[in-house]
């Protein structure tokens, strides 16, 4: 099924998968055990904010975000998660379905560094799908920048 996020791989000409599952399944670990695949493969796509602006923060499903981190790279004062209402409103995507790729707004994008190199799942936009690309198409196809992003 398509989504804005494989919409816009397919527009870029770059080879991904999509894998789809149960989509009872919330955690990182759950995810993999699904799609047999290695839990570090599994990322995570938050919403965060600084005053009114808004970014996208990609990180392992094990990791927990630095929002220190994420500030610094962003070039920002502080960072906090985002409202739950934020979600939909700002990517178009409802809670547990948000892809770093295709949101309703363009948003800047930052990969945590764990990602270079290797292949990623993260989600296409739909609950129970995920896409399994290159962390290196990721970052090319969301434009984004690479950052440690996790404590």
């Amino acid at each position: 099924m398509r989504t804005p996020a494989t919409d816009q791989l397919d527009r870029l000409g770059i080879a991904y998968q999509v894998l789809a599952y149960d989509e009872v399944e919330k955690t990182a670990l759950e995810v993999a055990r699904k799609l047999d695949i290695k839990l570090d493969q599994v990322f995570k796509t938050l919403l965060v904010r600084s005053g009114r602006e808004f970014a996208l923060a990609v990180v392992p499903g094990t990791a927990e975000l630095s929002l220190r981190g994420l500030a610094r790279a962003w070039g920002r004062p502080e960072a906090e998660m985002a409202a739950l209402a934020d979600i939909q409103r700002v990517t178009g995507y409802v809670r547990g379905s948000v892809s770093p790729l295709g949101s309703k707004r363009r948003l800047p994008v930052f990969l945590d560094l764990s990602a270079q190199g290797r292949r990623v799942a993260v989600s296409a936009g739909r609950r129970g799908q995920e896409l399994l690309v290159g962390g290196d198409d990721l970052c090319r196809a969301a434009d984004g920048t690479w950052t440690a992003l996790c404590r």
